[in-house]
């Protein structure tokens, strides 16, 4: 193991530790486990936890966002350059034609369904996801 992931490595487990305590979910010593259910840590979880964030990333951990190097093949109205990244401006083209058409909202779920189609029509390997501090419903 190279010496920035042994940093790494040792910074999450360090991280991962003090949360632990902090939601009363752990001690001191490695030994101690969690006792709490899912169903309890989300009735007890702190106020800073309780927030609405949702991200959708390039791809999945174990893939590598492709870069594109003209976006212009992606129809953008205004397009700021001409590289850029495949997820990124597939998003934005998704997001400017609902734009279009107000009485369509989308949700997070029919943006990143889309955003797959549209890839992968592209050519392209990588599968955005979506994470979220809180459940999210998907049916």
């Amino acid at each position: 193991m190279g010496f920035f992931n042994k940093l790494k490595e040792a910074a999450l487990k360090e991280a991962k530790k003090k949360i632990m305590e902090e939601l009363g979910m752990g001690g001191d010593d490695d030994e101690t486990k969690p006792t709490m259910t899912t169903e309890e840590f989300e009735r007890t979880k702190p106020d800073e936890l309780r927030k609405d964030i949702r991200m959708i990333s390039g791809c999945q951990d174990r893939q590598t966002s492709a870069d594109v190097s003209n976006v212009s093949s992606f129809q953008l109205p205004d397009p700021a350059g001409e590289a850029g990244g495949a997820c990124t401006s597939t998003l934005l083209n998704i997001l400017y034609a609902d734009e279009q058409v107000p009485e369509d909202d989308l949700s997070f779920v029919e943006v990143l369904e889309e955003m797959r189609i549209k890839l992968k029509s592209g050519g392209y390997s990588q599968i955005p996801q979506l994470s979220s501090m809180n459940p999210i419903d998907v049916n």
